[in-house]
């Protein structure tokens, strides 16, 4: 929305508004106010607020009986094997242990947290 709002402002010649620059910095920078497409973990947070390719992820890693690899997951999800398929879900995958609501192993396998299998 504040992104729309800057082109607006572009296309109206306002753009060097003070206040633009810094609502558009407030909502795009993460971790300072702005939305993280994909939130931080708390206790008692439903994963029904990532977006829907997450769940999906979120879906199949929950559903296996051991860790999985990304290309395990992407191919789950039929997006296939190939190096750039994967690479989109490993992505997706890093973030979500990054934000606490999967474990990474050391080997670099996925897992749901103890006690959150679907």
């Amino acid at each position: 929305m504040v992104i729309g709002q800057f082109i607006e402002a572009e296309r109206a010649g306002e753009a060097d508004d003070p206040a633009m620059d810094a609502e558009l910095e407030r909502m795009t920078t993460p971790g300072a106010g702005g939305m993280l497409l994909v939130p931080l973990r708390e206790d008692g947070t439903d994963r029904g607020v990532l977006p829907e390719d997450y769940q999906a992820i979120m879906r199949v890693v929950a559903g296996a009986a051991e860790p999985v690899k990304a290309g395990q997951v992407s191919d789950a999800l039929g997006r296939g094997t190939l190096p750039g398929q994967v690479e989109a879900v490993r992505a997706k995958l890093k973030r979500l242990a990054e934000r606490g609501w999967l474990h990474r192993t050391p080997a670099g396998r996925y897992a749901p947290l103890t006690g959150h299998r679907a």
